[in-house]
């Protein structure tokens, strides 16, 4: 056999095992207007493709948050909506040719959207065989906080906090070796964990923004009002960031935002959400 035609059967040989794998593969398709938040613990490089909107997974079990948020409304007068909780999806063994996804009742307009954002109903199917998942093969619930909406909410120390935090060994110990750091004066350092995002010991004036949804500002509003109940005296309720310098960036963000025009809030929000 020629050297050329060794090549050939290699090349169709290697082809063709890496279309089988392919074929194979578990995954998820992720419907429209949810984006990917955590998936086993990490929060990047989880194996999602933003064009066909499926993350690949292997064998076994996994565990998915996800967040839904999308534009809806005419061009000029579109608003974002953003569900104030995520939803989390357990799977307790993905088989290794499975491919799940899920149903629900697509918001067309933003009344809709802003129903849809506080229930977030879903069905389980199979995405091949469009057939509903059953409780051995899939299940999920809303992952509530105290705090309500927070912009900076950690989905993962939410998870931890209740014992809910599903993520493989070496996921567990990259999170635990970001919390020990070293400040420039050679200091050790180890950051605690927050349970609910945060919220500033300041009180900060909260006004409802154009193109937030309601269940975005009405968490807001009940994270401010915990806030100055905090400055009042009252029992702490609420977690404080760890010092008066993040506090005043915070506030100084807060202030900004209230004093930018429609078109800018819309951009610094959706400038949020995509990063």
């Amino acid at each position: 056999m020629s050297k050329l035609g060794a090549l050939i059967k290699v090349s169709a040989l290697a082809a063709a095992v890496a279309l089988s794998a392919h074929a194979t593969a578990a995954t998820f398709k992720v419907p429209i207007n949810y984006t990917v938040e955590v998936v086993d613990g990490k929060t990047s490089d989880f194996g999602y493709n933003r064009f066909n909107r499926t993350i690949e997974l292997t064998p076994g079990r996994h565990q998915l948050v996800l967040l839904f948020e999308g534009v809806f409304g005419q061009a000029r007068d579109s608003r974002i909506y953003q569900a104030a909780n995520p939803i989390v999806i357990e799977i307790p063994n993905m088989p290794a040719d499975a491919s799940y996804t899920f149903n629900y009742d697509t918001p067309e307009d933003e009344r809709q959207a802003e129903i849809y954002s506080r229930s977030q109903k879903i069905e389980l199917i199979n995405a091949n065989t469009k057939a509903p998942l059953n409780a051995n093969e899939a299940s999920y619930y809303l992952l509530t906080s105290d705090s309500g909406f927070a912009l900076l909410r950690d989905y993962r120390e939410d998870l931890a906090s209740v014992g809910r935090l599903y993520a493989p060994a070496e996921v567990r110990a990259q999170m635990e070796e970001e919390r020990h750091a070293v400040t420039a004066q050679g200091v050790p350092t180890v950051k605690a964990r927050s349970t609910s995002g945060f919220v500033s010991a300041a009180p900060v004036p909260v006004q409802q923004p154009t193109g937030m949804s309601e269940t975005v500002t009405t968490a807001a509003a009940q994270n401010a009002a915990a806030a100055q109940a905090v400055a009042q005296g009252a029992p702490a309720q609420v977690q404080t960031i760890s010092s008066q310098a993040n506090a005043a960036v915070y506030n100084q963000m807060v202030q900004l935002y209230e004093q930018a025009d429609d078109s800018t809030k819309l951009q610094i929000v959706k400038y949020i959400m995509s990063h």
